[in-house]
């Protein structure tokens, strides 16, 4: 059953629920890592359809009970993004399956959109055209999620896709079930930078556009992101070699 379901895709209800219900038989399947993400058609409708990885008892009894679902957060999120004028995929639909009132697992239901690549594939590509348009598009995009108090915590450069419109660019955030939302400080939000795990030179266009926005020293901004970048793999690592040593 739904739990809830954008007003403009009603009408699509019954064959939503039959997507979900069909999942593992049905769909095209477009990432199967930790969660699963698959495209239907319904009529000319495309929709993306995220399967969240089934939690372990513990945590699906905390979701029960006394903590929203990545599914829930996700719906909710997308829609605050969007009242901020924020671009994300349109939320459809967010669907939370239990048995005995536990939680078995939840999907995430939004409109599909042919993007064109990311923002991975823009920084490892210097010779892109537009790529430093784009780059500086980034950061303008990052500098509103900040200034509506929004910190994206899963902020890496996969998860800012890009599309193009009319002979510009428009920028998607996707994967969203991980967001604070508060006033945010110069340090909050610089290193909301430090998952993009970027090069030097990298740093140095993010500092320099970064910079003219906000009207502070670009090399400070670019010490202060190298820093907490580093700092941030660093711990990364340290915690990749735990959980080897955990597994093994």
């Amino acid at each position: 059953k739904f739990s809830s379901i954008n007003d403009k895709y009603f009408s699509f209800q019954e064959k939503i629920n039959l997507c979900i219900k069909n999942f593992d038989r049905e769909g095209e399947l477009i990432k199967d890592s930790r969660n699963t993400v698959k495209v239907f058609k319904i009529d000319d409708l495309q929709i993306n359809i995220k399967r969240f990885k089934r939690p372990n008892f513990i945590n699906r009894f905390i979701y029960s009970f006394f903590r929203t679902t990545k599914a829930y957060r996700s719906f909710l999120y997308a829609n605050k993004l969007l009242d901020y004028d924020i671009l994300t995929p349109d939320p459809i639909a967010y669907f939370e399956n239990s048995k005995c009132f536990i939680l078995d697992d939840s999907f995430y239901v939004c409109k599909n959109i042919d993007y064109d690549f990311d923002m991975k594939h823009v920084f490892e590509n210097k010779q892109l055209e537009s790529r430093d348009k784009l780059i500086k598009k980034f950061v303008l995009f990052t500098h509103k999620l900040h200034e509506n108090g929004v910190i994206f915590l899963d902020h890496s450069t996969s998860n800012t896709i890009i599309k193009r419109v009319e002979g510009d660019y428009k920028l998607f955030l996707i994967d969203l079930n991980r967001m604070n939302f508060k006033k945010l400080t110069f340090e909050d939000r610089l290193k909301n930078f430090r998952r993009l795990n970027l090069t030097d030179d990298s740093i140095k266009k993010v500092s320099h556009f970064y910079s003219e926005i906000i009207n502070i020293d670009k090399d400070l901004i670019f010490e202060k992101i190298k820093k907490y970048s580093h700092n941030f793999q660093i711990n990364r690592n340290k915690r990749k070699k735990i959980k080897k040593i955990f597994k093994s």
